[in-house]
């Protein structure tokens, strides 16, 4: 009878190397309970009806995952560790309402898994995935966490140095000549002279008496020809032909008349609105014992404007006639 041929023994000091496991393409693995997440099985052949690959899973996952491990606990029926309880790893295939998000994400990768498996991987009575199934993706899926954990944060790069812009050299002071210097400051008390100039004249015109002026309604325009006495005929005949505008005097007179309003006398007439135009940047109130109150102010041609309303950002002061001050009506 031949002999069975040994293997030869092993090198001293060298152990051999168990056999690399072989998943079957016909059949699911058989995994142990110390096997879960210590090796990559593959699912047999014709499992999914597409193709399946675990997403990458978010960082508050991980972190959940760091702090409270997916186990649960396995009790020995028989042996010498009879009673004593084991904390096997997992991965949760299902999970209350108020579970934590991150849970909730883990199961809803497996509500996914289950949706590309084939009839061959759920039971035909059920409809729910076979054991040997559910502990090949739970081991799978382990490892795949695990080497999420492991894969190194991409840390942010260093902000770069907002571009500087090329310095110019900065170019000599050219040295000026003592005629330069001279000419130079010749100018400034020139110019410093006209100013002086403009100035005393400016205040000269605001200091001198004005001449009365009347609107453009008031006296028609005349030829060349015409003398000045003419003109004044024409004036009095306004002023006759007005005698209601003779109030105006009267409020002119008033010992509190603003200065703006000095150079009117009663030989304007007034132009009546309900409103005060908007070019009007000064006006005074005139509030009578009965009634409503007046505002007078001249517009930007220089027609002087009686108004009923007009807004209180150009009214300057408030006078009140005295009874004697007829109360002039539009």
């Amino acid at each position: 009878m031949p002999l069975v041929p040994q293997p030869p023994p092993s090198p001293l000091g060298q152990s051999s190397s168990p056999p690399k496991h072989q998943c079957s393409p016909s059949s699911p693995c058989t995994i142990r309970l110390s096997e879960i997440g210590k090796c990559w099985h593959a699912f047999p052949k014709g499992s999914f009806k597409a193709r399946f690959a675990p997403p990458a899973v978010p960082r508050s996952v991980l972190h959940h995952f760091d702090a409270h491990p997916f186990f649960w606990s396995s009790t020995t029926k028989a042996g010498p560790n009879t009673s004593k309880s084991f904390a096997v790893p997992t991965v949760p295939t299902s999970c209350p309402k108020d579970s934590p998000k991150a849970i909730q994400w883990v199961v809803s990768i497996f509500h996914a898994f289950k949706a590309q498996l084939a009839p061959q991987a759920l039971d035909p009575e059920t409809g729910r995935v076979l054991p040997s199934y559910v502990k090949i993706y739970q081991s799978n899926m382990l490892m795949h966490l695990r080497a999420q954990r492991a894969r190194p944060k991409a840390s942010k790069p260093p902000p770069s140095p907002a571009p500087r812009a090329p310095t110019r050299p900065v170019a000599p002071i050219p040295s000026k000549s003592p005629g330069v210097i001279a000419e130079l400051r010749a100018e400034i008390a020139a110019l410093r002279n006209k100013v002086q100039a403009l100035r005393t004249l400016h205040e000269a015109s605001l200091l001198a008496p004005h001449s009365p002026r009347t609107a453009p309604t008031v006296v028609p325009p005349h030829s060349p020809t015409h003398s000045s006495s003419s003109s004044s005929m024409s004036i009095v005949q306004e002023c006759t032909a007005h005698p209601e505008h003779q109030w105006l005097q009267v409020i002119l007179d008033y010992p509190r008349c603003p200065i703006f309003l000095r150079h009117v006398d009663s030989s304007m007439v007034p132009l009546y609105s309900h409103a005060l135009p908007n070019d009007v940047e000064r006006a005074i109130s005139i509030r009578y014992s009965q009634g409503a109150p007046r505002y007078i102010g001249f517009d930007s041609n220089g027609d002087l404007c009686v108004a009923e309303i007009a807004p209180q950002d150009v009214v300057e002061m408030t006078i009140a006639p005295p009874p004697s001050v007829p109360n002039f009506m539009f």
